[in-house]
């Protein structure tokens, strides 16, 4: 018997060629959830008072997890693919199995969530009816829907004190984010970096900036996406504002830019689900790409470039959260604080070869590559020394994060931009 299980509903699979791992879903989860009408956020449920203060938020961990113990169950849910697994039976991922090992805690495992809209509109009525949603953990990408949680209420807030790991080694750059400062809410599950990424080949010189993609020389051969939440971010770093402070008035600026170049006749296609094969066939030059898109077609054999420009990238990360309504808390704290022990970090990157949020894992990964031979020695090595995996300080002080955008501000927001690739 596994020592942890995965319902057969849910199996990890070898995905076929085109499949859509959280890899490819991470294409259209943004879309997703800027696109996704609000009616799934109209679901019956009052919004809570949220806990501002260091002594209101002390309060509220304290009231939740007085008299808590661990029970030895933990229901986790996530996207597909999006964990280490074993290579001679996908069913298995070591660091769980691991984890129950040590901790005697066993663990199920589904793997359920398509992106954050969907989820929401899944799991809302359960929160406002009072039901328990029947998981103890779960993934949630950093972007409008993890603030719907936070404000009605369905997240427990974190006992740091139970989080050492995460306090030692969860690098500066994934903690206090704009989504949930000091993580009151969250933990990051892993991450990654929105760019540039391009064909030397094609582009005949090195691409270092937004305005790049303005360029005539590049007419007709550029990807952009069809992604409110995205393309509007990226935008303002190209008309040199911080997306996290921008206002109104700065979005405007940023819509400007884009159907400039949009009336220029720079963007071949607006697509979240295919400028990757665009550019590894040639159809594209340059591309808003995901930076683990580029170091997985790298390993493919393709020769692509990715850039964190000069005016900044965006750095977004999937969380780790515990529903408010979770039957057993203290079990899905005690794994959130086990993967952020390097060797476990490492071991998760290793399959899924994200931006990791353990900066030490980088000398496991290394470790493992020295160790290895053949293929896994090469995947490792290109792993253990990739800024796409392990960002350097330098490209760190580049990433910006996204804006957070309150449900007012969403409608400005997708009334200003989506209208530019629905033209």
């Amino acid at each position: 018997m596994p020592e942890h299980s995965t319902p057969s509903a849910s199996r990890p699979r070898a995905l076929p060629p085109g499949g859509l791992s959280r890899r490819g879903l991470l294409r259209a989860a943004f879309g997703a959830a800027a696109l996704a009408p609000l009616a799934a956020c109209s679901v019956p449920g009052a919004r809570v008072h949220v806990p501002t203060g260091e002594a209101e938020i002390a309060q509220a961990v304290s009231g939740f997890w007085a008299g808590r113990k661990r029970s030895g169950k933990l229901d986790f849910v996530n996207y597909t693919q999006y964990i280490d697994i074993d290579p001679a039976d996908q069913s298995r991922h070591p660091t769980l199995t691991a984890f129950t090992r040590e901790s005697g805690i066993k663990v199920t495992y589904s793997e359920l969530i398509d992106d954050s809209a969907s989820w929401f509109g899944k799991i809302q009525p359960e929160f406002a009816s009072g039901q328990g949603i029947g998981y103890d953990l779960m993934v949630v990408g950093g972007d409008s829907y993890l603030t719907k949680y936070i404000r009605l209420g369905h997240l427990a807030p974190l006992d740091h004190s139970r989080l050492p790991h995460f306090a030692r080694y969860g690098g500066a750059a994934f903690k206090n984010s704009s989504f949930d400062p000091g993580n009151v809410y969250t933990v990051p599950w892993q991450s990654g970096m929105t760019g540039i990424g391009y064909d030397p080949a094609q582009v005949g010189r090195k691409i270092t900036s937004w305005q790049d993609l303005l360029d005539p020389e590049l007419r007709g051969r550029v990807g952009m996406w069809n992604d409110a939440v995205q393309m509007g971010n990226v935008a303002l770093l190209a008309v040199g504002v911080d997306p996290e402070t921008s206002t109104p008035a700065d979005w405007r600026k940023a819509a400007a830019w884009l159907r400039r170049q949009r009336d220029a006749g720079m963007v071949r296609s607006y697509s979240t689900a295919t400028y990757q094969s665009s550019l590894q066939r040639g159809d594209l030059a340059a591309s808003l790409v995901y930076s683990g898109d580029v170091f997985q077609a790298n390993q493919s054999g393709s020769n692509l470039e990715f850039v964190i420009p000069d005016e900044g990238g965006l750095l977004w990360t999937d969380n780790l959260c515990i529903p408010s309504s979770a039957a057993h808390p203290v079990d899905a704290l005690t794994y959130m604080d086990y993967v952020y022990r390097p060797e476990v970090a490492a071991r998760i990157s290793e399959t899924v070869q994200f931006v990791c949020p353990v900066p030490d894992a980088q000398r496991v990964v290394a470790r493992d590559a020295a160790a290895a031979t053949g293929k896994r020695h090469t995947v490792l090595d290109a792993l253990s020394t990739s800024p796409l995996v392990f960002p350097t300080k330098s490209d760190e002080a580049k990433l910006r994060h996204l804006r957070v955008l309150d449900e007012e501000e969403e409608k400005q927001w997708n009334a200003l931009f989506e209208p530019i690739y629905q033209a």
